[in-house]
């Protein structure tokens, strides 16, 4: 497939190249399997990165330990994870843990995985993972929110319902467009299931409401 490129991104592109530190840091940047053709230049793009090298001397001067360094890490991964957290509806887990301890708060501390249980740590888990996305997706990405081209807004104001019935078994791009056609008098857009699998339910979207609301 050929992609072609307005005169402003080909200058974009030829400066780019031609700068080939920034080049180069940003391809060392990209998941690995989207270089996983290229293994020697993956492999150099790691180990000659000046990051890479800072660290590995550090380790070797013993500045830190890896399990430091690793510590830190998930340490601030705590920390985001907090911040998720609280942002989220958690009555589940409260109420689980309500019949572990009940109003002993201080053996909250001593529970153990399996007493509280796979299910509701993988739920919590799986909220926050998709709560993340949520974070980090360019706010501009929301087709309600474009300033230009042609917004269905029939659709957008109801896609909570769209978003119902994806989850009611409608789950395909053709069954979704006739559902919507039946119910909300208007087209699925193509887009809507890769944008709700990115954004998931619009109502906990605070643009989605702002949206509706005006």
């Amino acid at each position: 497939m050929t992609t072609k490129l307005s005169p402003k991104a080909k200058a974009e592109l030829g400066s780019l190249m031609v700068n080939t530190s920034e080049l180069v840091n940003l391809l060392s940047l990209l998941p690995k399997e989207q270089l996983s053709e290229y293994p020697l230049l993956q492999k150099e793009l790691i180990s000659k990165h000046p990051g890479v090298r800072d660290y590995n001397k550090a380790i070797k001067d013993k500045l830190f330990s890896k399990e430091e360094y690793r510590d830190r890490i998930l340490a601030k991964l705590d920390l985001f994870a907090y911040e998720l957290a609280i942002s989220l509806n958690t009555d589940y887990l409260i109420e689980r843990i309500n019949l572990l301890v009940g109003s002993d708060i201080d053996k909250i501390d001593e529970l153990e995985m399996n007493e509280i249980g796979a299910d509701v740590l993988q739920r919590i888990l799986n909220d926050l993972s998709n709560h993340v996305r949520k974070q980090v997706q360019p706010k501009g990405d929301h087709p309600f929110l474009a300033e230009r081209g042609r917004i269905d807004h029939k659709f957008w104001r109801h896609s909570d319902k769209a978003f119902d019935a994806y989850y009611e078994g409608y789950n395909t791009q053709a069954a979704l467009d006739a559902w919507c056609q039946l119910n909300l008098s208007t087209r699925c857009p193509q887009s809507f299931i890769r944008w709700m699998k990115a954004y998931g339910d619009p109502r906990e979207l605070s643009e989605w409401c702002s949206y509706i609301a005006n």
